[in-house]
């Protein structure tokens, strides 16, 4: 076997090799940050998005944060298509504007207890350690746009969870497809309770 032969053998087994390697998902090359940057007053909570999977009708995406150095995260399932909750004229499209589940917090494992137990500590809600299966509030879409998770785009919405409740918990939630990062904020205060408790099983 002459030089040529075995340096074309080499070539051929490395291209190979490399052909054969797992594809890495971006959940591998995402670094997680602290679910907030401001603990002593946490009016925000983020968590990063990682992977995402989607069938005909929906779009789900894992999303994972920090919190004293736990791995916290939940799955957000989102309705492919969700119309905008704002007319071109900047009145609320009452008809289409307001949707119960088409986005659903789903339990991904213990991570999704910690996330619970994570959120009731930040804002002091005592007594809650483990997370429901799912949680589907009212939606409320404050875009002009329908969702499209095509392209990375910024999504805001509103959402009530409890809304038959005498004070349902109002929460404002951004899905940024662009930052891959989901944010969690606050109305006030005295939605936290009913917030926390609406995720705790």
């Amino acid at each position: 076997m002459n030089r040529f032969t075995i340096i074309l053998l080499a070539l051929i087994g490395l291209a190979a090799s490399c052909n054969n390697t797992p594809k890495s998902s971006d959940s591998g090359m995402k670094k997680l940050s602290a679910i907030t940057n401001n603990p002593e007053n946490p009016t925000s909570i983020f968590l990063t998005l990682l992977d995402k999977t989607e069938d005909a009708t929906t779009v789900s995406y894992l999303a994972k944060g920090v919190y004293q150095d736990d791995t916290v995260g939940i799955r957000i399932e989102v309705d492919k298509g969700i119309p905008a909750g704002i007319n071109p004229d900047g009145s609320v499209n009452e008809e289409l504007g307001f949707k119960k589940g088409s986005i659903k917090f789903i339990k991904s494992g213990p991570e999704s207890d910690r996330f619970v137990a994570a959120l009731g500590q930040l804002w002091q809600v005592s007594e809650v350690s483990s997370m429901k299966r799912a949680v589907q509030p009212l939606v409320f879409s404050s875009n002009k746009a329908a969702f499209d998770d095509a392209k990375p785009t910024t999504n805001n919405f509103k959402l009530f969870f409890d809304e038959d409740a005498r004070v349902p918990g109002e929460l404002f939630f951004t899905l940024d497809t662009y930052q891959h990062l989901v944010e969690f904020q606050e109305k006030g205060p005295q939605y936290r309770s009913q917030i926390v408790h609406a995720f705790a099983e």
